[in-house]
Parts: structure tokens; C-alpha cells; sequence
């Protein structure tokens, strides 16, 4: 049974629908596993720490756990990928950000979209980062703003037609000319992409028969469940970024929750489509056989703008001619 704290059920209704609340509790047979994958990964750890162990790649000839996918075929491309949708094909320039401030109003919210979608970004990462999830309510005004613009709510167009008047009169005293043109038409150029939350955190609103439900599963059921309608009938894909992830066995389970919520939901298998982000020292041993065990979901990896934080952390500490000198 899931428990939602306080009055959220009704505060956020438009989140908390019907439809997301049955899916909830069909995707929290997942929940167990979340935990154990958790208690494994920390287990390990210790274990390395306490043995003096390195990191090492995976066995070629063991399989994935749970995958059915031998790690050396992960490594020589013998496993069914995704072809890359149209609005994925072209990401030269991603940017990043929250659909929500900190205990703001919902229009206050939505200018946080506006600005991203009238960027000229071919792709914008809506972040419902982790640490969201620890502001009141913000990992909630992140789907409800989410939501709101993707559906082109009257507020929310109302709010993307103040946010270009004012990026123009900016742009006009700084250029001499307009930057955004068509303000309807270029709320469709960028394509969305959601950042859910890691597996190692629960959500705070709600349990499942007083146990701590997931924080991935509440922020991919929540996204998808109120958004997967609108963003395919506009033509546009539903994509993921899954942070934190350390493993192929994670990265699997990610695959069997995504392939469950699609088959609930009606949806192909491979509908929902997942950036991975690089950021976690064992995933990077075992890159070829997460891509694999992601199977149909999987479009590529993200590393670029931790490149760009440590090339920005060396010109800080090397001083200005470093920064020159890599250009």
C-alpha cells in the first residue's frame, strides 16, 4: 500500500493522478531489488577497501547477472541496440538545469523552463537531480512545471511569451537585433531529456507499506506516466538520464523497470530512450557491457560537462596560460 505524506496527494494532484498512483504501485516490485542492489554495492565497496583490492574489469566469459548477456559479447557488439530518434540524432549542445527554484510559485517555475526552451539547445536535461529531493517539495514542482510546459498549458505559453519578449530586448541592446524569432515555433526545437533521480536514494513523500520507496522508480513513473501521451503525439521521444550508475547489473535493472513501465503502459519496448551519465570510477570498467545490458533504451553516454569542470578546475589552479595554451 503507498502512503503519501501529509496533504501531497492533493496538493499535487496533478502529479499524484490516478493513473500514476496505480503505476506506482505496480513498479514497486521493484523496490526490493533497488535495496539489495544498494546493500551490494556498498558491501563491495567495503570489501575492496578492507582487501586492498583495485577495481577490475568484468570476466569475458561470466554473464551480465540478470541479463542473459555474456560480458564478451557486451564487448564485441553481439546484443540489439536502439536505433537513435530522429531528435536525438543531433545533440551537439545540451543544456542543464531545474524545471523548479527552490519553494517558488509555479510561474516563477515555469520561467526556468521557458528560458531552456527558447535557448537554441538542441537538447535541454531537466534535472530532477538528488539533491531536489531534499528541498521541501521541489522534486514535485519539477514534474508539475514539467508537466505544465509539456502540454503547453495557457500559464505556461503565457510565461514563454514574457520570458522571449525579454530575452529580445536583452538581446537588442547586446547584438542589435532579435534572438528569438518565432517564439511558438522554437519552444519545439530543443528536445526535453529528465534526469531522475539515482538509484542509492529514496523518495520522502512516499512509502510502501512504511518501507521507503525508490526515489528512481517515483521520478521515472511520475515523468513518464504524465508526459509519454503528449511528447509522442507532438512526435517527440521520451528520454531519461540515469545518473550514478556503477555497474552492467544496475544499469540491467534499469533496463527490466524501463521495459516494465512500457509494457504497462502499452508502449514498445525501447520506447523510452536513457543517456547514461559517466561519473562513477567502476562504471567506467565496465562501459561496453552497460551500454549492452541497456539493450533497446540506451542512445549514449554523457561525460561533456565534467570534462569542462575539470578543464575549468586546472585553469583555476595553473593559472591563465594553461587556459591559453589548450586553445
Amino acid at each position: 500500500m503507498l502512503q503519501i505524506r501529509d496533504d501531497l496527494a492533493d496538493k499535487y494532484s496533478s502529479v499524484y493522478t490516478p493513473e500514476v498512483l496505480t503505476t506506482l504501485s505496480f513498479m514497486a516490485q521493484y523496490n526490493a531489488e533497488q535495496k539489495r542492489l544498494i546493500n551490494e554495492r556498498t558491501q563491495r565497496r567495503l570489501a575492496r577497501i578492507k582487501s586492498r583490492t583495485p577495481i577490475t574489469f568484468l570476466d569475458p566469459e561470466v554473464e551480465i547477472k540478470d541479463t542473459g548477456i555474456k560480458v564478451q559479447d557486451a564487448r564485441d557488439g553481439k546484443f540489439v541496440g536502439a536505433v537513435i530518434p530522429h531528435d536525438l540524432q543531433r545533440q551537439w549542445l545540451q543544456g542543464t538545469g531545474p524545471a523548479a527554484k527552490p519553494n517558488s510559485p509555479v510561474k516563477a517555475n515555469l520561467r526556468n523552463v521557458a528560458y531552456a526552451l527558447l535557448s537554441g539547445a538542441d537538447g535541454w536535461m531537466f534535472d530532477g537531480e538528488d539533491a531536489l529531493g531534499q528541498v521541501t517539495t521541489m522534486s514535485l514542482d519539477n514534474q508539475v512545471s514539467l508537466k505544465l510546459a509539456i502540454a503547453r498549458d495557457p500559464l505556461f505559453l503565457d510565461v514563454a511569451e514574457q520570458v522571449a519578449r525579454e530575452m529580445n530586448n536583452w538581446a537588442r541592446d547586446f547584438f542589435g537585433r532579435a534572438i528569438v524569432i518565432n517564439w511558438r515555433a522554437q519552444l519545439d526545437f530543443t528536445t526535453k531529456i529528465f534526469r531522475a533521480r539515482g538509484l542509492h536514494l529514496d523518495d520522502r513523500h512516499i512509502r510502501l507499506n512504511g518501507e521507503s520507496l525508490s526515489a528512481s522508480i517515483v521520478d521515472m513513473t511520475l515523468y513518464v506516466v504524465n508526459n509519454h501521451k503528449t511528447l509522442l503525439e507532438a512526435g517527440s521521444s521520451i528520454v531519461l538520464y540515469l545518473p550514478k550508475i556503477q555497474t552492467a547489473e544496475e544499469a540491467g535493472f534499469w533496463n527490466r523497470m524501463m521495459t516494465a513501465l512500457e509494457g504497462h503502459l502499452g508502449l514498445d519496448e525501447g520506447t523510452i530512450k536513457v543517456y547514461v551519465l559517466v561519473e562513477q570510477l567502476e562504471q567506467t570498467f565496465q562501459l561496453m557491457e552497460i551500454r549492452a545490458a541497456l539493450g533497446l533504451h540506451f542512445v549514449g553516454f554523457n561525460t561533456g560537462r565534467w570534462r569542462l569542470y575539470q578543464q575549468r578546475l586546472r585553469c583555476q589552479l595553473l593559472g591563465p596560460g594553461f587556459h591559453q595554451s589548450q586553445h
